[in-house]
């Protein structure tokens, strides 16, 4: 009985078919780093017609938390390309950054990024 539940536990051996690609996310945080007192962030939109906002803070104990992040900086993005958004009053010499995405009611956010003075 054990070798019978072993069998069917263990299948034919195929794998299964590769998942068909995605979408991409709406907006791409592509690089981001301090040129002389100001930090400029490159990034990518893949949506037209949509609103994004450069968010920043000083990376404090969590730089993952996005309680205390400012909007910095907002481009609206009539076809989908690259941006460069700029904070021209980094608060600290390591700092967090997301790109919010909006369009209508929908919302998303991009991963933090830490930038530090050099």
């Amino acid at each position: 009985m054990l070798v019978i539940a072993l069998i069917l536990c263990t299948g034919c051996g195929r794998k299964l078919p590769p998942l068909p690609p995605g979408m991409p996310d709406p907006v791409e945080l592509v690089s981001a780093g301090f040129e002389e007192n100001e930090v400029v962030v490159k990034a990518r939109c893949n949506v037209p017609g949509s609103t994004i906002t450069l968010l920043g803070k000083p990376k404090g104990l969590c730089p993952s938390c996005t309680d205390d992040l400012m909007r910095k900086d907002e481009a609206f993005v009539e076809e989908a390309g690259t941006v460069h958004l700029r904070d021209t009053a980094p608060d600290a010499s390591y700092m967090v950054y997301r790109i919010a995405f909006s369009k209508g009611t929908l919302v998303w956010m991009t991963d933090a990024r830490v930038v530090r003075r050099r």
